[in-house]
Formats: C-alpha cells, structure tokens, sequence
C-alpha cells in the first residue's frame, strides 16, 4: 500500500509541473543581458585592475571554452547560465573586453567587477 501511494504522489508532483518548462524554446526572447554585481557574475572587468586578486590565469576558466577570461568563476557565472536559459548566441562581453564594441553590445554588457560594493571607500 504504501507502493502504491508513493507511485500516485510522484505521478501527482510530475503532472503539476507547468507544460512551459518541458517545451523547448529556440528563439531569443530577450533582446538584451546587462549584467551587474560582484565576483560572482565578473565577466572579466578585473583583468584591466592591478588589485592584487588575479584571475586571468590558470587555474581560473580551466571549464570555460576560451580558458582564462579574468573571471572568478571555473566556467560559466550565473550570468552566463541565464544567457545560454535565454537562448542567446554569444555571452555578454566584459565592458572592458576590447571586442565589447559594435554590434557585440546590442545584445547586452557585463559591468560586474570582482571586490565591488556600494561604499566610497574599502572595508
């Protein structure tokens, strides 16, 4: 009995999920991604800082398809996670990336930078 009434909660949580999430969608819904925070969503804006925190090197990026990029993340940052969910062809640049010019930024910029925050002065 209790089979059974294991069975018929898992075929009631499966069948209470919306349809939308096992339709794949292909198009680019979002025309734009401008991403901001800290380290954890940094594109790779901290490569141009001397800062003393590093990350244009291995072993940072050792899962990321170009290597290192300056990002403090092994591959792909939540930003990045959310542009491949929005089904967009390229990840958006680093403001600072010399390639983040033209056409590149109509699809949107990363402004994060490792270390940020919102006083005038360091911790």
């Amino acid at each position: 009995m209790a089979r059974m009434g294991l069975c018929v909660f898992f075929f009631l949580l499966v069948s209470s999920f919306p349809s939308s999430y096992s339709v794949v969608h292909k198009e680019q819904r979002v025309p734009a991604l401008f991403v901001f925070g800290d380290s954890v969503v940094d594109g790779g804006n901290n490569v141009i800082f001397d800062h003393g925190a590093s990350t244009g090197h291995l072993p940072y990026g050792v899962d990321f398809p170009t290597g290192p990029t300056g990002r403090f993340t092994n591959g792909l940052n939540p930003g990045d996670i959310l542009a491949v969910f929005l089904n967009f062809t390229h990840l958006p640049p680093a403001v600072l990336d010399p390639k983040a010019v033209g056409g590149m930024i109509t699809i949107g910029v990363n402004y994060a930078s490792g270390g940020s925050g919102i006083l005038d002065y360091p911790n």
